[in-house]
């Protein structure tokens, strides 16, 4: 097979299809390569900002700006190729119907910051709060019971042998978050269809690269060369930190430690839980290193879904220690009061913080490449960063 082209995209995630539509959109011409076999299923793209306030300079008016539903709808928009339907009502006596049936969500939810009694999380909360009102976002103050009740998944019963009275904290503004599967989906199969197979080539490789172009090996058979007459852009995410570093060894060995400066890592869990009762599908809990919220596919059934995301940020390297099971029954048996809980999956979850978004570029053999980075984290904010790093190619 020999295939001439102005881009070569190489990448795991939904940051190569992104790409591919935007360039096609403008007339280039591409092929895409994923050393994955997985279609895509990268798995560090997040249906929601989690909003982690690590100093207090964080610029939180225009963090807030960006998580706003309508925002959200702006940036997943122009590279999606039917519609994205937008739920915003709370208190649905039926189900919202769909305009399309098969199209991703964009759900409004409330943010909800608590904290137990006598914590530090409670300082940080109560600042987080005042800056927040200060920027007028409006935030509602919440104590004890009534607090409680705006928890997504907060059983009632034996309430009385459970001292939430002491609890405090927020409720924010309302965010918007999409579902992720859907979006990759669609977006996915209009590529392929639009490209065609032969240029949506996934578990290859790229051995090596020249100024006539770029030699892959596929699964099997011998190496295929593709003509590149433009460049070959390749997008950082967690499953191809391994393969873009030796690139950068190879060719630029000065830049690998501009790359480590540039970004911060920070390891999650991602629990899937399974719940006895419908789950509220209007807020996103936050309580000190984890985020929780319910989730499906499609407009939730009435009373919510019943299946809740936990995710936890790990400050150390040990996942499942005993800090994370400690945290995880402090949540949810003695402040949302479950008698049990049943496991699903839990799963590991690298993301990147890049300090530097501006593509980093060397020549491979005199062929021009460039390395995009922010191509992991919230949905929207990936769509973001590579169509500013598209238009700047």
């Amino acid at each position: 097979m020999r295939l001439k082209v102005d881009y070569l995209l190489v990448g795991t995630g939904i940051a190569p299809l992104l790409a591919a539509q935007r360039l096609t959109q403008r007339g280039d011409s591409v092929v895409i390569i994923n050393p994955d076999p997985d279609f895509f299923l990268e798995n560090s793209e997040l249906p929601l900002d989690l909003l982690s306030f690590e100093t207090t300079n964080t610029d939180l008016n225009q963090r807030f700006q960006n998580n706003l539903p309508e925002t959200v709808y702006k940036d997943l928009i122009p590279e999606f190729p039917g519609a994205l339907e937008m739920s915003r009502e709370e208190n649905e006596s039926s189900i919202q119907e769909y305009q399309v049936e098969s199209a991703p969500w964009i759900r409004f939810r409330h943010r909800l910051w608590i904290a137990p009694p006598r914590s530090k999380s409670q300082d940080k909360m109560e600042s987080l709060y005042l800056r927040a009102l200060d920027l007028g976002w409006k935030p509602k103050w919440l104590e004890g019971v009534s607090l409680a009740k705006r928890f997504p998944g907060f059983a009632a019963r034996h309430l009385e042998e459970r001292d939430v009275e002491g609890w405090s904290g927020f409720l924010g503004p309302r965010f918007g978050d999409v579902d992720v599967g859907r979006y990759r989906t669609g977006l996915l199969e209009y590529v392929r269809e639009k490209l065609g197979r032969e240029k949506i080539l996934t578990n290859t490789h790229l051995i090596d690269a020249s100024l006539k172009g770029a030699r892959v090996q596929g699964q099997s058979g011998p190496p295929s060369f593709i003509e590149v007459n433009r460049a070959i852009l390749q997008f950082w995410t967690p499953k191809l930190e391994r393969v873009f570093r030796q690139c950068l060894e190879k060719h630029a060995p000065r830049m690998v430690s501009v790359f480590d400066q540039a970004v911060v890592r920070q390891l999650w869990e991602e629990w899937d839980l399974l719940s006895r009762d419908p789950v509220s599908s209007h807020v996103v809990a936050h309580f000190e290193s984890m985020r929780m919220w319910s989730f499906g596919e499609g407009p939730p059934p009435l009373g919510g879904y019943s299946r809740i995301k936990l995710m936890r940020r790990e400050s150390s390297s040990a996942l499942l220690g005993d800090q994370s099971f400690q945290e995880v029954f402090k949540l949810v048996f003695g402040f949302m009061g479950w008698e049990r809980f049943t496991v699903r999956s839990m799963a590991p979850r690298i993301f990147y913080r890049w300090n530097e978004t501006t593509p980093f570029e060397y020549d491979s053999e005199g062929l021009r490449t460039l390395i995009i980075q922010g191509c992991d984290g919230p949905l929207h904010w990936i769509a973001r960063q590579v169509r500013k790093a598209i238009d700047g190619v």
